[in-house]
């Protein structure tokens, strides 16, 4: 049976009480947050990644010159339950306020922002606000998980062959493509989350000797190819050189998906510096990254989902809105009714 979105809220899973096992897929912010939300209610939880670490798009990229920050770009704090979970799980002055000025670009005009609201960053890197969620948790990294397996309790099959579990429960916080898959043959969920579909952003790292000297550390571009430029060194300790992010509008990411990245990384770096005004060339460091699923094009209908028939959930960024808030509000309202 179909569980609606009306009898979420009031749906329950069968016999999951603290001391259960719980499996989730993915350790980004989502992942993170509600392992660590379910542990602290006395259940058992295991996080499994395919990546090389954990975060998800709150990733950063390690170089000898300092991290770039190549997928979120900042943390805002709007919800209070927010506030009070990073109060909670991270150490203090772990998160600070990116004090620059930023920008809005119009009709290749640079309008300054008036802030509303204060923008955070951790320090080193963004990756380390999941590198300090992830400290109390079992995960496992760089483990693709690609098949569930129903017997009287689930069990989670890897690429290699690798088996994992039983558990009592199976939270998916994968993209909705990839979660649509996995539980195609499990849950009716499959049909709606398969209908949410997500915008691809191409990236652009760039670290260069050249200093810059530029009133604004961050500008959203209305452009036909950009969406974002970011000066990454003006953020604390990410290094002493000229470090910049550019992330392509979602819209021309996906025209140009099939591109051969060399001619992605021309024609971001083209454009950036039109903007700045400014010769980036040569550079220390150049690296074009593809995030085929960054950001919602129609946001789900509900904050999770939840099939308490199949003992099956998921949440995501997606679910709520394509960043870091939105990753733990998701999380945040499904461990809620799990608990």
């Amino acid at each position: 049976m179909l569980i609606s979105s009306e009898s979420i809220s009031q749906s329950a899973v069968q016999g999951l009480s603290p001391g259960k096992k719980i499996g989730i897929i993915g350790a980004g912010i989502s992942g993170l947050t509600l392992g660590l939300k379910l542990k602290e209610k006395g259940f058992e939880v295991e996080l499994f990644d395919k990546g090389n670490s954990v975060g998800g798009r709150a990733s950063s990229r390690r170089t000898q010159w300092g991290y770039l920050d190549h997928g979120a770009q900042f943390i805002t704090i709007r919800d209070p339950e927010f506030k009070d979970f990073l109060e909670t799980h991270l150490p203090e002055n772990c998160l600070v306020p990116w004090n620059v000025n930023f920008a809005h670009l119009e009709n290749h005009l640079l309008i300054p922002e008036n802030q509303k609201d204060l923008r955070y960053i951790p320090c080193q890197s963004m990756n380390t606000l999941s590198k300090y969620l992830a400290l109390e948790l079992s995960v496992q990294t760089q483990v693709k998980i690609i098949q569930l397996l129903p017997q009287e309790y689930w069990i989670l099959k890897d690429e290699k062959n690798n088996s994992y579990g039983p558990f009592d429960l199976v939270v998916l916080t994968a993209p909705p493509a990839q979660t649509a898959q996995l539980i195609e043959n499990h849950s009716e969920l499959a049909q709606q989350i398969a209908k949410i579909q997500m915008w691809p952003c191409w990236t652009l790292m760039i670290i260069t000797d050249n200093e810059i000297q530029f009133p604004f550390g961050g500008i959203k571009c209305e452009h036909p190819v950009l969406g974002w430029i970011g000066l990454n060194h003006t953020k604390p300790e990410r290094g002493k050189l000229t470090s910049i992010t550019v992330q392509a509008n979602w819209q021309w990411s996906a025209e140009n998906l099939e591109k051969d990245t060399d001619v992605i990384g021309d024609i971001l770096q083209l454009e950036t510096e039109q903007i700045l005004k400014t010769n980036l060339s040569p550079t220390n460091y150049r690296k074009v990254h593809l995030w085929r699923y960054a950001a919602p094009v129609n946001r789900a209908p509900q904050s999770y989902f939840l099939d308490p028939l199949n003992h099956l959930a998921i949440c995501g960024d997606w679910c709520v809105a394509g960043r870091i808030e939105g990753a733990f509000l998701s999380a945040h309202e499904l461990a809620q009714n799990l608990i």
